[in-house]
């Protein structure tokens, strides 16, 4: 990577659009490389280029192909492309699903730009931003597993299925365990891991290698 970061954004509302990239230019060190207005016509754009950008900034709502379809066609296609995911979307299925699919950050569109500049050189660096676990500083003990040593098996157990679509009372079904001990798990998980959400939880699996990413 060079000193000057290009990126590309995709996002089919133009106020949203055009407000994103000022306010990354205006960060200073990046360069607009492509500008989308949907999934399908960042894909199109990222095939015709001759150098792929340094990191993608994505929303998830957008018609044609929006962020779940786009995210997953551009993890086959380049497995190594950076990807920010900046949207409104809170609910944590949905953040756990981008996760899933290989997004390498997550941020809400009423984040202050300070917090973007964050992610967007969190990724850079690190290859995850997630603000949970930034808020605790955790990318160095999640990059090397030095955490794993301190949970019990049925912590670890736990996080290997924090990634599915079961609710945790299916889980608890799964693990065979009731699910007053799963919350019981859940906690001491938050607890040791700087987390309040099960899509943080899923960002420290995935980082820890023990869920795979689509």
């Amino acid at each position: 990577m060079g000193s000057v970061i290009r990126f590309a954004i995709a996002d089919d509302h133009e106020i949203v659009r055009k407000g994103v990239i000022d306010m990354i230019l205006a960060f200073g060190g990046y360069s607009l490389d492509i500008e989308a207005v949907n999934g399908k016509d960042l894909y199109d754009q990222l095939l015709a280029a001759e150098v792929l950008p340094d990191i993608v900034v994505m929303d998830i709502s957008m018609p044609g192909l929006d962020g779940y379809e786009t995210i997953v066609a551009i993890r086959k296609k380049w497995p190594d492309l950076k990807v920010l995911i900046l949207t409104m979307h809170k609910h944590e299925l949905a953040i756990i699903q981008m996760f899933r699919n290989g997004a390498n950050g997550y941020l809400l569109k009423n984040s202050p730009p300070s917090e973007l500049k964050k992610a967007l050189q969190s990724i850079l660096d690190t290859g995850l931003y997630f603000s949970e676990l930034a808020s605790n500083n955790l990318y160095h003990r999640l990059q090397y597993s030095a955490v794993i040593p301190s949970l019990s098996e049925k912590e670890i157990q736990l996080l290997k299925i924090s990634h599915t679509d079961l609710t945790y009372k299916e889980i608890a079904d799964k693990m065979g365990i009731s699910e007053r001990s799963v919350a019981g798990y859940r906690i001491s998980l938050f607890e040791k891991l700087g987390v309040n959400s099960r899509a943080g939880l899923v960002v420290c699996a995935i980082q820890m290698g023990l869920i795979p990413v689509d």
